[in-house]
């Protein structure tokens, strides 16, 4: 036995045809089995727009359909597989339902509005005009049917993206045939089977791959993004000197600070939100206070340096990578001296300066010195003036405002995405077998796809098989995944730059 790399439209029993709007960025792409394909499916990914793949079900009626549609356009270009069944109707071809056939067409669609024209879809007229092609041989991979409009590489928004398209792969010897085509539109990038990038995240200059994984893998334990955040330099430039009466407004004036990180003025205490925690959980003015820095009143807390300020904000608020992971233990033990050293203003409805200027980290104030060692003061206040770790989480921002003040860096820009493919043969399956090799055949999408099946993909595969050819199930599945990655891999090779994004022919030589 010999397998050789054969033409998909030759595989046998199958008609495969492009419909497309080069102008508009978008285009269907069918496969048609005129006597019906025993069909399985498997949808991964959190942001799938299919059409009866229900159907498909293991334990449901209908075991074989007629057509599966790929195409562009999220859930309008749905719309392209009511063409194609209209057209197969026409042609008689359907279930026979006693009242006529009924043509059984599944489908997914794919995220391409950012590409060309956004109002422009695959409607029922491309869905008729596609299966006309493909009976009358009209097929073609790349920038062509459901690949028309199809990008990778954006978790930093489409431009930064690369162009990808339709591929197609297919194999057989004298017994087995086995071929796929899928529209690659993924958020992550494509690598070839040596392992190497070929598509994907491109550097802010544009002229080289720079790739996913390397923007993803810093944001495990934080929201912030990598090196295009230049955080150090923006905290090391930032100064703020204001009055906060608490430590929900020190944290937010550095994540405002964060997110006004190109620009050249840093938000004033008028921009900032007044914080509405309790009186008794205001931070202790000496915290942050540095040297020779007058204090005006006993609500003011005077900031000049940064890195004590961002200190502050990244044991509180987690959202600084640990550059300052030991500021913990000094709060603390701040909190636990200032506590010693006093009561708090809420217990004494009289204050007075002393106990502002006795907090200035000066040698004289012997109030100071002496409270953190022997614990002077009444027992009383020190017990209720001790600060519990409670409050302090609590008052700490959430993480969610965050998250949608800073989006563009975030990667929160990214599109919806989803790679749909569709397997075809000859290898006698049943329809569980489909719906099982369906799922093995996204091991393909794992390997020529990192990251794959985000929130943002809907990723989801077809197999149609004529069922006339005995195989070895485990040894078939291992075939076919591999010819599923090379088509996954020819559909990032044989793209051409379009729609302002350069294709892999364009930048790897």
């Amino acid at each position: 036995m010999k397998i050789r790399k054969v033409d998909l439209k030759n595989i046998a029993g199958f008609k495969i045809g492009n419909a497309e709007k080069i102008d508009k960025g978008t285009g269907c792409t069918v496969v048609i089995c005129e006597d019906g394909a025993i069909a399985g499916v498997d949808v991964r990914g959190g942001a799938p727009a299919t059409r009866e793949t229900d159907l498909l079900r293991s334990e449901n009626t209908v075991d074989k359909v007629n057509a599966v549609v790929l195409s562009g356009g999220s859930a309008f270009g749905l719309e392209a597989s009511s063409g194609v069944m209209r057209e197969l109707a026409d042609r008689g071809l359907g279930f026979e339902s006693g009242f006529g056939k009924v043509p059984i067409v599944c489908g997914a669609s794919l995220f391409d509005l950012a590409i060309g024209d956004p109002k422009a879809f695959p409607d029922i007229e491309m869905g008729k005009e596609a299966v006309n092609n493909a009976y009358e041989g009209k097929f073609e991979h790349g920038n062509r049917g459901a690949g028309t409009g199809a990008s990778v590489g954006k978790f930093k928004g489409i431009g930064r993206a690369m162009k990808t398209g339709l591929g197609t792969f297919a194999c057989a010897d004298e017994h087995i045939e086995v071929g796929a085509v899928v529209a690659v539109n993924a958020m992550g990038d494509i690598y070839n089977g040596a392992g190497n990038i070929v598509a994907g995240l491109r550097t802010e200059e544009g002229d080289q791959i720079y790739g996913s994984i390397k923007s993803l893998k810093p944001l495990v334990y934080s929201l912030q993004a990598d090196d295009n955040m230049h955080i150090d330099n923006t905290i090391s430039s930032f100064k703020y000197e204001d009055k906060a009466r608490n430590k929900d407004e020190i944290a937010i004036a550095i994540r405002n600070a964060f997110k006004n990180k190109n620009e050249a003025n840093v938000p004033t205490s008028e921009e900032l939100p007044q914080a509405e925690t309790p009186a008794e959980e205001s931070i202790p003015e000496d915290i942050i206070v540095q040297e020779e820095v007058a204090v005006q009143d006993e609500n003011t807390v005077r900031v000049d340096d940064a890195s004590q300020l961002a200190d502050f904000y990244s044991s509180q608020d987690m959202m600084v990578t640990g550059r300052y992971p030991k500021f913990t233990e000094i709060v603390e033990e701040k909190f636990q001296a200032k506590a010693d050293a006093e009561p708090e203003h809420k217990t004494e409805p009289e204050p007075t300066a002393e106990p502002i200027v006795e907090a200035i980290p000066e040698p004289e104030p012997e109030p100071v010195v002496e409270a953190a060692p022997q614990h002077e003061p009444e027992p009383e206040p020190v017990v209720e003036t001790a600060p519990e770790p409670e409050p302090v989480v609590e008052t700490v921002p959430e993480p969610e405002p965050y998250v949608e003040e800073d989006e563009d860096d975030q990667g929160y820009d990214v599109i919806f995405n989803t790679t749909i493919g569709c397997l075809i043969t000859n290898a006698k399956l049943s329809k569980s077998q489909a719906n099982k090799l369906a799922s093995i055949l996204h091991d393909a999408y794992a390997r020529a796809i990192k990251p794959v099946h985000s929130t943002m993909d809907g990723d989801t595969i077809f197999v149609l098989t004529t069922a006339t050819q005995e195989v070895n199930f485990d040894a078939f599945a291992a075939l076919a995944t591999d010819v599923m990655q090379y088509a996954i891999i020819d559909a990032a090779t044989s793209a051409k730059s379009a729609y302002g994004l350069p294709a892999a022919c364009d930048i790897i030589k």
